[in-house]
């Protein structure tokens, strides 16, 4: 009870988790894939989530089932805030989700259903707070840190098991050992192509026929829509912003 209370106290700490001028998309999660990942409905369509700064077991690996029911229980079917990161390879969306107050990447990592993705931490000021927490759960035994007599292996190793990749023990990693990790690792991949960190996200884009049309990062044709201010194109920070403007969601 005593953990609960002070997870409690700490997630409602990170309220303000968005930098200033920072994206904030608004959606409803409509399906959870797993520990990690969900589709969420935004009011300008649908797009997949990969929770920022976090890595799950996978389906197929010990407490994968376990740590996607963890993730249901908490945003399934709720509204939810995106705070934009980046989008990723596979044209998701990288994502620190808010449930008002709370921050859900971070609840999966201190409850034990997740472990802290320490190559892609480091965007902002708190992460940290991911290794402490990961420390935290490993150190009482909760979740995927209960004691099964077994090598517990980082998702990021599991998946590539059949490519001769050697599994690192982290059994007895400390909170410090994963943020000097954070602090080692190389940059992640570049951000889509004209995101300044801070910057409004959205992307105000008008067509040969004079289209105002905004899409939103982890949309299907964000990756290959270019901004130009000359033409009147713009960013926006919410899709509010875009519609107040006079452009609207692309039509499926």
């Amino acid at each position: 009870m005593r953990f609960l209370l002070l997870l409690g106290c700490l997630l409602l700490s990170l309220a303000a988790c968005a930098r200033d001028g920072d994206t904030v998309l608004r959606g409803k999660v409509t399906h959870v894939t797993d520990g990690d990942t969900a589709q969420v409905q935004l009011q300008s369509g649908a797009i997949t989530v990969r929770f920022y700064g976090i890595d799950a077991p996978e389906k197929n690996q010990p407490h994968g089932d376990a740590a996607a029911s963890a993730l249901r229980q908490l945003v399934g079917g709720k509204v939810v805030d995106l705070i934009p990161v980046e989008q990723d390879k596979y044209d998701r969306l990288v994502a620190v989700v808010m449930l008002g107050e709370r921050n859900v990447n971070l609840e999966m990592v201190a409850r034990g259903n997740a472990w802290a993705f320490r190559q892609y931490l480091g965007e902002f000021k708190d992460d940290p707070l991911y290794c402490e927490w990961e420390a935290k759960a490993r150190d009482q035994q909760l979740g995927l840190w209960r004691s099964t007599g077994g090598k517990r292996h980082a998702p990021w190793e599991w998946r590539h098991r059949d490519r001769g990749v050697p599994y690192t023990d982290y059994n007895g990693s400390t909170g410090a050992d994963c943020v000097a990790a954070i602090r080692a690792a190389p940059a992640s991949a570049p951000v889509q192509a004209g995101r300044k960190s801070g910057d409004c996200l959205i992307k105000g884009n008008i067509s040969s026929g004079n289209k105002r049309i905004y899409h939103v990062p982890g949309s299907p044709s964000y990756a290959d829509t270019r901004i130009d201010e000359s033409k009147g194109e713009r960013w926006f920070c919410s899709e509010a912003e875009a519609r107040a403007a006079g452009f609207r969601a692309p039509r499926n």
